[in-house]
């Protein structure tokens, strides 16, 4: 689930202290918490390359994000929301630029799915610039290729190994998406 776009990039204050970090995200509504420490060991075992793009814009936060509440009448496993969009859908909250994932997602085992799903939109989204060589926008092809950014951030994840997609239909890629996918690695990044 995306909560997403009309945002403009803002630096990131990263390197937060645990004690600091934990005080910040409290603050936040939806901050549930006990599975952050988790949390924070599952973000290390993200791909290299997204380690690279996200880790010192985004941040990964354990809870029940609000707006995804509202919009799926239950708490979502997890949520990428670049707006930091608040349970009415007004956006510009504290949480801009983060990946949400809910002890939900913790209890029925797919934390780390759901991580790299919700992770896959962040780098989507932080390479929504991307411009192919033919001077059309990478991350707007990616979308119509795979059919939606929820398929495109689903077979991201069959791409960098998860074995748990929300979206597709196969939990198999064609050596034609495998294909794409490390062309659009390799040219966005």
């Amino acid at each position: 689930f995306q909560a997403e776009d009309g945002i403009r990039d803002q630096p990131r204050s990263r390197g937060l202290g645990d004690v600091y970090k934990r005080q910040v995200y409290a603050a936040f509504e939806g901050f549930e918490g006990e599975n952050q420490n988790l949390l924070d060991s599952l973000v290390q075992n993200l791909p290299e390359v997204y380690k690279e793009t996200l880790l010192e814009k985004i941040s990964f936060i354990n809870g029940c994000h609000l707006y995804g509440v509202e919009m799926l009448g239950e708490c979502p496993f997890g949520v990428w929301d670049s707006a930091g969009t608040f349970k009415n859908g007004d956006t510009n909250a504290d949480w801009k630029l983060s990946v949400w994932v809910s002890n939900r997602a913790f209890r029925s085992n797919r934390a780390f799915d759901t991580l790299l799903h919700e992770s896959s939109h962040a780098f989507s989204y932080l390479n929504r610039n991307c411009v192919a060589p033919d001077g059309t926008n990478k991350r707007q092809q990616a979308q119509e290729y795979f059919g939606s950014e929820e398929l495109f951030a689903d077979s991201l994840v069959l791409y960098f190994g998860g074995d748990y997609v929300f979206y597709r239909e196969t939990n198999s890629l064609s050596d034609a998406e495998n294909a794409y996918l490390q062309e659009f690695i390799n040219l966005c990044t």
